[in-house]
């Protein structure tokens, strides 16, 4: 990994967490009026915000692709899960189920992984 990388990466690892956090959050407040204009104006500002960690994400992927000899890449397999797991976690707030509340899934947080035939 490049020091170049270093910043882009730890931007997305942070990402990651505070999107994680509001998830959380949304989680929490479950029991609130779903209906909440400006509370339906955050989520929404959630979802634009995963969007673009979507891109990002796609560009990170691009660029790891182009460089193979890496030993330590970012598992962007799991980062994408995990920001599909908040994607429904607000969308499962906006439409719940008529059943009882699930508890969420919890998050991996991990996303470092050694190419395959690299020594550590």
């Amino acid at each position: 990994m490049t020091d170049a990388n270093r910043p882009t990466l730890r931007r997305i690892a942070a990402t990651a967490v505070i999107l994680a956090a509001l998830a959380g959050r949304a989680q929490a407040v479950r029991a609130a009026e779903p209906r909440d204009p400006i509370q339906r104006e955050d989520l929404a500002l959630i979802e634009t915000q995963l969007a673009r960690v979507d891109r990002v994400i796609d560009r990170l992927a691009a660029r790891q692709a182009r460089a193979p000899k890496r030993r330590v890449v970012l598992d962007v397999d799991q980062l994408r899960a995990d920001v599909h797991a908040i994607r429904a976690g607000i969308q499962g707030y906006l439409s719940p189920p008529r059943l009882l509340p699930r508890a969420p899934a919890a998050l991996s947080g991990e996303y470092l992984e050694l190419r395959p035939g690299s020594t550590p």
